[in-house]
């Protein structure tokens, strides 16, 4: 791993890290209400799905003891179940219902749907049967008022025609069949009683054989008005039970599907609360889930925050040592760096050690200027006391000479020219050497004046 080396790259390091951290948790922290918000909606459609199974059940039983034909609510609770059992199962974008997310739920919402199927086709057959036996129960009383009448006929006709009592008998019989068959047919369309279905059944039978008894009995046969009442009798009997066995037929499969729908409904609906608790247990699982990352994201955040801690402390550490430096430099003789150049720690950040090798660099300078100049200034000192002592030399050999006035003062100011450019080159190296000086000065001042920021700072 590559370790930063400078004060920029360490906190841009530590800041980035800590902003990444801090965006991530918000991110996260976002996108936990959201998936919340989508699951709260989600298992409150897959919750709803369970009351709509036993609402489609009520009302196929309300439908079927109320001799009603208002199928309004049932189409309704029927559509909006099938509808929501498509949305959970294969998503549905418009409404934000995600498709499912874990494979049990999956199964789980197909093992629904393949309930569900035959259990809405059992509920439009018993739909289809109600529609169809609703209009033949309107005249079923007509139909058996007017079977009574022609037993009533019969039985007139034959006290007219002073058949026996036997005959009389039996034909007042039919009166009273006709009316229990009606009984027992109306009690079975409406409770479905199977007793009621055998009581019916046998009326029938024995009704119809009465009549059939009737129609090849010699004594009925030898008086015509009595026979031609017993076949129409007959006749509408014929259709009337063909009228009555239909009806019994539709009620028989209504009853079926009924039986169908009060025995699927329980596992229609126990599938579906298992899908229910399928979705809830997997929302907390994404919400642990979410929290653990939270928690590793926070861990995360604080162990940068202690890093950035120990990184600072490490640079203000190796500023500290910077400055001391700075303050052996100042206070110290400035000459013994051309030497001992200014240098830190090796793990000292690079601006640190680049600074400090600067300065170093600064300071060897300035002694090596100071000790040119220096040397300059002495040899300049030399060079005066040279030309003094040969200026006198010279005015000594031109007195034993016996030179006239006028070229021995033209000799002497041309020597004193010269000695003059002498004196005028060493005051200039004085000069330089004293601004050197007041730069040594004033690199110790900065150096102070930081030392005194740094006190006030402590303090």
């Amino acid at each position: 791993m590559i370790k930063p080396t400078t004060i920029s790259t360490k906190m841009k390091l530590a800041g980035g890290l800590l902003s990444f951290v801090i965006i991530f948790i918000i991110s996260l922290t976002v996108m936990m209400n959201q998936m919340s918000k989508k699951d709260s909606y989600i298992i409150n459609i897959a919750g709803k799905q369970r009351m709509l199974s036993q609402k489609i059940s009520k009302e196929t039983f309300f439908i079927v003891h109320r001799h009603t034909n208002d199928f309004r609510e049932l189409n309704t609770a029927v559509g909006l179940f099938e509808s929501s059992l498509k949305d959970l199962l294969y998503g549905n974008d418009t409404k934000g219902i995600y498709a499912p997310q874990n494979e049990r739920i999956k199964a789980k919402l197909e093992e629904v749907m393949a309930l569900w199927l035959p259990f809405r086709s059992e509920v439009e057959a018993l739909k289809s049967g109600i529609e169809e036996v609703r209009p033949d129960m309107e005249v079923l009383t007509p139909r058996i008022e007017k079977l009574l009448m022609l037993s009533d006929t019969v039985v007139q006709r034959m006290v007219k025609a002073n058949l026996s009592n036997i005959h009389i008998d039996l034909s007042g019989r039919q009166r009273m069949l006709s009316q229990r068959m009606g009984l027992y047919v109306n009690r079975y369309l409406r409770l479905a009683n199977a007793q009621d279905l055998l009581v019916f059944s046998d009326a029938r039978a024995l009704y119809n054989k009465t009549i059939k008894s009737f129609l090849d009995d010699p004594a009925v046969k030898n008086s015509p008005e009595v026979y031609a009442i017993v076949k129409e009798n007959n006749a509408y009997w014929e259709e009337y039970i063909v009228y009555l066995e239909h009806v019994i037929a539709v009620e028989n499969g209504i009853n079926k599907h009924m039986a169908y729908v009060y025995e699927k409904n329980v596992q229609l609906l126990n599938a579906m609360d298992e899908a229910v608790w399928l979705y809830t247990a997997h929302s907390e699982a994404k919400n642990d889930m979410f929290l653990k990352f939270q928690y590793i994201a926070l861990l995360v955040g604080l162990i940068i925050i202690v890093y950035a801690f120990v990184m600072s402390k490490e640079i203000i550490e190796h500023l500290e040592g910077f400055v001391q430096k700075a303050k052996e430099l100042a206070h110290g003789d400035v000459s013994k760096f051309s030497t001992l150049p200014v240098t830190l720690s090796s793990n000292s950040e690079d601006e640190l050690q680049e600074a400090s090798s600067h300065i170093s660099l600064f300071v060897h300078k300035v002694n090596l200027a100071m000790k040119d100049s220096e040397d300059a200034l002495k040899k300049a000192e030399n060079a005066v006391s040279q030309l003094q002592q040969l200026a006198e030399d010279v005015e000594d050999v031109i007195e034993d000479m016996g030179i006239d006035e006028h070229d021995k003062k033209t000799f002497d100011k041309n020597v004193n020219a010269t000695e003059d450019i002498a004196i005028q080159s060493a005051e200039n190296l004085i000069h330089v050497n004293r601004m050197l000086q007041k730069l040594k000065k004033s690199l110790n001042a900065m150096v102070d004046s930081s030392n005194q920021v740094d006190e006030k700072k402590d303090v």
